[in-house]
This record gives structure tokens, sequence and C-alpha cells, in this order.
């Protein structure tokens, strides 16, 4: 019965743990206006390993990305695919589920299982080492400026 009991719980935490995760980045693409141009961008985002789903919107000149739930995130490969089709990336914005690391006075960090740790700037609430957290913010080069965040 205590083995039955320890395997559900590893595979409620295991669970638990693969879905703290950046689920959904939207990117803000400057220079296209036609569908046309919006095709190829939104099939090279297509192309990543990490995309699980493209939605197109011309009107805002963005696109949602949704993200797979293993693969790691590159950054740097959402941006080549934009200026491979000849634009320029506006901004990245990320909604995102992890783990707090570190303080207040040292600087907060961001873990999950997707990303590398992700240093956050501007928040504004108090946390703990350890605490999850679901998160919206802009990604810069290699950190996150928080627009909301609260404790899950």
């Amino acid at each position: 019965m205590k083995k039955i009991i320890a395997v559900i719980i590893v595979l409620f935490l295991s669970n638990q743990i693969s879905s703290a995760q950046v689920t959904q980045l939207t990117i803000g693409v400057d220079g296209f206006t036609c569908s046309l141009c919006a095709k190829g961008v939104e099939e090279q985002f297509k192309s990543l390993d990490f995309v699980k789903s493209v939605k197109t919107d011309l009107k805002n000149t963005l696109f949602v990305l949704s993200i797979k739930n293993s693969p790691k995130i590159n950054i740097s490969q959402i941006r080549d695919a934009v200026s491979d089709g000849g634009f320029s990336v506006r901004d990245i914005t990320v909604e995102a589920e992890g783990t707090i690391r570190g303080d207040q006075n040292s600087g907060y960090i961001l873990s999950t299982p997707n990303t590398p740790d992700i240093q956050l700037k501007d928040v504004k609430e108090e946390l703990s080492d350890g605490d999850k957290v679901l998160l919206k913010g802009t990604v810069n080069s290699n950190s996150i400026h928080v627009t909301s965040i609260k404790k899950i």
C-alpha cells in the first residue's frame, strides 16, 4: 500500500513540475502589411520545435505562439525567424508559470523547465525563495520586465 501511495505522489508531483513553464509568447513585429508577409513569418515560427501553434493578428501585427510542454525555448530563434523574413521584432511578451529563486535584496529569478533561469525586473510584490508564481511580462535580452505576478 505504501508503494502505491508513493507512486501516486511521484506522478502527481511530476505532473505539477512539468506544468510549470512558459506557456505563451506574443511577438510584436514591425514591417509587414499583408497576409502574405505574415504567412512567411508564421511558417518560420511553426518550424520551431518548441512552438505548438501560431495565431496571427494582422491588424495589430502580432503573433501569439503557444508553447509545447517539454522543449526548451530559444528567444534568439524567434528573433531570427522574424529578421529572416525581413522584419523586426517590436516586443516579446510572455506568460509563464514557474518557481521563484532568490529574494528582494539579491533579485528574483524565474525557474521553469523549458527556459534557462530568467532574471525578473520591476517585481513590486514581496516573494520568497521557492514560491510558485504565474506572471506576465516583456522579454528583454536576458530578463523579464514583470507587468503582473501572483503567487499560486
